[in-house]
């Protein structure tokens, strides 16, 4: 069961700004779909992805002063697989910060936050199958 860890979320207060530093400053190019909360940039084999602090901070179920500084996205290629994870994650002590449910663009994900706090998102999604870049194997349960 092949997976790949390839997006970094990083909440940000001022998306318009940022565009300004990283693709006028920098001279990035835009990855993917942009919308006002967000922006997409390759960065070798992950995406990274900036989002509006507010709509972190709803999509992973904190107040937005307790939203993390940044949240790692899985992508799997199987909705079981998603529900397995956050099963598996609760049960080793890990924190569901959003119970796994369809989400808009045709996703199925859930939030959670490891004992230390880092936050991490389960993802099945339609428009971005699993590749062999950056590849994560999980162990059967």
């Amino acid at each position: 069961m092949e997976q790949r860890v390839n997006m970094i979320m990083v909440p940000a207060n001022d998306i318009a700004a940022l565009r300004r530093f990283y693709e006028d400053g920098l001279g990035w190019a835009i990855w993917g779909p942009v919308m006002d909360m967000s922006i997409m940039y390759k960065v070798g084999t992950a995406v990274m992805v900036f989002l509006n602090r507010d709509y972190l901070a709803a999509e992973s179920g904190v107040d937005v002063a307790e939203a993390p500084r940044s949240i790692w996205a899985v992508f799997v290629n199987d909705k079981q697989v998603v529900d397995d994870q956050m099963a598996r994650a609760e049960k080793a002590g890990g924190t569901i910060t959003s119970p796994v449910r369809d989400r808009d663009g045709g996703l199925y994900s859930g939030y959670f936050t490891d004992p230390e706090g880092n936050a991490w998102e389960i993802v099945w999604s339609p428009v971005m199958p699993v590749g062999d870049d950056g590849a994560l194997t999980f162990a059967a349960p």
